[in-house]
């Protein structure tokens, strides 16, 4: 299993949100160049950034901390933000390995526009009350978590992230039912999973249900997890 840490940017800021409400915000760091060295010195060759801000204005807008936090790691996601094409061709050949989007998968049009980026595109499958959450989760879309693996799955991705929005940041475990739902209906597809991961027996749940990779925030940041002690046991596993 793949294990991503997790840097939210919002106002230059690391931060962690609670259950993905913007007004429950927890400041990590106010340097997310230290805090990405950090993690790289723990051992971690992937990294997963998020730009809240982007996600909440609808625009990429931390997206120049690509360069410098890619000459830290093997592998770099990044999303938030990414409304369109333009939007994506510009953070991949800014040095992003493979970028995050979630609101511009489900407008009409966009996937012939899409189809040169696609192996270094994931969806991001966000799901609130049972449905699908968009626009930095600000809003739901009628669309059920298992019609839309199948739609990705038919539109030939094959790695896919999804996120127990009501779980984000609480440290609660993540969505087992969910996950064992949804790699049931597509066990080709990669899912990494996030939201509500709190204890490195979290990691292994997922681990034993076949999940492709895990991301990790808040339990990282507060010591709840131990980064170079997990990433020594998942290499040894």
């Amino acid at each position: 299993m793949k294990i991503y840490p997790a840097i939210d940017i919002y106002e230059n800021k690391v931060v962690r949100l609670y259950q993905g409400d913007f007004g429950k915000s927890t400041t990590i760091s106010d340097d997310p160049l230290r805090v990405a060295k950090a993690l790289a010195e723990a051992g971690s060759r992937y990294i997963h950034i998020v730009d809240l801000e982007g996600a909440k204005k609808g625009k990429p807008v931390n997206v120049h901390v690509i360069p410098k936090m890619k000459d830290l790691f093997q592998c770099l996601h990044y999303g938030g933000g990414l409304r369109s094409p333009a939007d994506v061709k510009m953070a991949l050949s800014m040095g992003a390995d493979k970028v995050m989007i979630a609101s511009l998968i489900w407008d009409e049009g966009t996937d012939e526009a899409l189809t040169a980026f696609k192996s270094r595109i994931i969806p991001a499958l966000d799901v609130k009350k049972g449905f699908i959450a968009l626009s930095g989760w600000l809003k739901t879309a009628p669309i059920r978590p298992d019609e839309a693996i199948l739609h990705l799955k038919t539109l030939g991705y094959e790695t896919v992230l999804v996120t127990a929005v009501e779980r984000d940041g609480t440290k609660r475990g993540p969505d087992l039912e969910l996950y064992e739902k949804l790699l049931k209906l597509a066990p080709e597809m990669n899912i990494i999973a996030a939201g509500g991961i709190g204890t490195a027996k979290d990691v292994w749940a997922l681990a034993k249900l076949n999940i492709f990779g895990a991301v990790i925030g808040k339990a990282l940041y507060d010591g709840s997890i131990n980064l170079k002690t997990l990433l020594e046991e998942a290499a040894n596993a």
